[in-house]
């Protein structure tokens, strides 16, 4: 598994003074921001956990890897009737048109995408669980590192910054609050008690964490496929004649 950078809106260069006056001024109110979510989704406790679970782990990560992949043949060759134009993918007229049909390869399909979810979760879920537990464990020492923060620069009043319409960057705390979690706790364990279940936050957290995953991606997925496109009409073009 892998980390991912933080995702958060970028805010526009300011020049030195102002920056300057916008640091004093919400030092002099004591008012600040940060974004929880940020901090401990970005930890470097949590980006060692995941290193740390996906070496512990890899056996079964694997199996559960293959196991979708495998998911992804039997689809097909399950789907290969209802691919009328063949091209190698149902699209959103084929599908209407088997349910339109009742076509009882869709029962098929679904029942076995149900049968490989389950197995691919009962493969990864003692590396789920391991996360789950070095979630927990960094969330429950944001409070410390808030402390250590707002001590440092004499914050009166801290928000969450995604109930804040605006703020100026030198409000936002976000970045301080993690460097603070980051000294304090480089790392966290991965081996969960005996009986120990994730709360409801750290179930939140786990499942913002792996769609922050899912889109990294995505996004990657989507770069490779244009840079591709781009390099294609270059490797294929004619060079130049020399006279």
């Amino acid at each position: 598994m892998k980390t991912y950078q933080k995702l958060m809106l970028g805010c526009a260069a300011i020049v030195p003074a102002l920056a300057m006056a916008n640091s004093a001024f919400a030092q002099a109110n004591g008012v600040a921001i940060s974004d929880p979510e940020t901090v401990i989704l970005t930890a470097k406790a949590l980006d060692a956990a995941n290193q740390s679970i996906s070496t512990t782990y890899k056996a079964q990560l694997d199996q559960a890897s293959a196991r979708q992949a495998a998911l992804q043949t039997e689809m097909a060759t399950l789907g290969a009737p209802l691919d009328t134009n063949k091209d190698k993918r149902l699209s959103d007229e084929e599908i209407a048109a088997a349910q339109a049909a009742r076509n009882p390869i869709l029962a098929k399909m679904e029942a076995a995408q149900k049968t490989a979810q389950a197995e691919s979760a009962r493969l990864s879920a003692p590396a789920t669980r391991a996360q789950a537990w070095a979630i927990e464990q960094i969330s429950q020492k944001y409070s410390a590192a808030v402390k250590t923060v707002v001590d440092s620069k004499k914050i009166s009043l801290l928000l969450s910054a995604n109930s804040v319409q605006y703020s100026a960057p030198a409000v936002d705390m976000t970045d301080e609050i993690k460097a603070a979690l980051d000294a304090a706790n480089p790392t966290v364990s991965i081996t969960p008690p005996a009986n120990w279940q994730p709360s409801q936050q750290t179930a939140q957290l786990q499942q913002q964490f792996q769609q922050l995953v899912y889109l990294s991606a995505v996004r990657r997925a989507q770069a490779q496929q244009a840079g591709g496109a781009a390099a294609a009409p270059a490797a294929g073009a004619k060079a130049p004649s020399g006279r």
